[in-house]
């Protein structure tokens, strides 16, 4: 995260910030076929993923940006995305730990229960004006 070009400065002002859901999609790769789920973590709880905003000037105007953490995937997660998922947050300490300390030891793999929904169809029939742009 240090390599970033943009990460250090906005974690050295602490602009850390936390989004709030309860799920997120994990969509496959465009003409595979499969359809994409809806992840969640043990009975619907919600949570917050770790992320850092920014501000920027745009025709004259304030723009704010924001980003998520990504980590290595937990054994939950490596069937439906090897590579990577979101930094979870679902305790209210490390929630606050993230944006008052910005405790970079929180930016791990989720260790708890964790559950999905197949959604039902594929991602190019939910949304077919969106797939003919490619």
């Amino acid at each position: 995260m240090h390599t970033k070009k943009l990460w250090p400065d906005l974690l050295r002002k602490g602009q850390r910030c936390l989004f709030p859901i309860d799920s997120f999609y994990e969509w496959p790769i465009k003409g595979k076929g499969l359809p994409p789920v809806e992840i969640f973590v043990k009975d619907r709880e919600p949570y917050a993923l770790a992320g850092l905003w920014s501000r920027y000037f745009e025709d004259g105007e304030t723009r704010y940006s924001f980003t998520t953490f990504t980590t290595d995937a937990n054994a939950f997660m490596k069937p439906i995305h090897e590579k990577a998922m979101p930094v979870i947050l679902t305790d209210m300490d490390e929630q606050e730990r993230w944006l008052t300390e910005g405790d970079e030891s929180l930016l791990r793999p989720y260790q708890g229960e964790m559950e999905f929904d197949q959604l039902p169809d594929t991602l190019e029939h939910l949304f077919p004006e969106e797939n003919q742009k490619y």
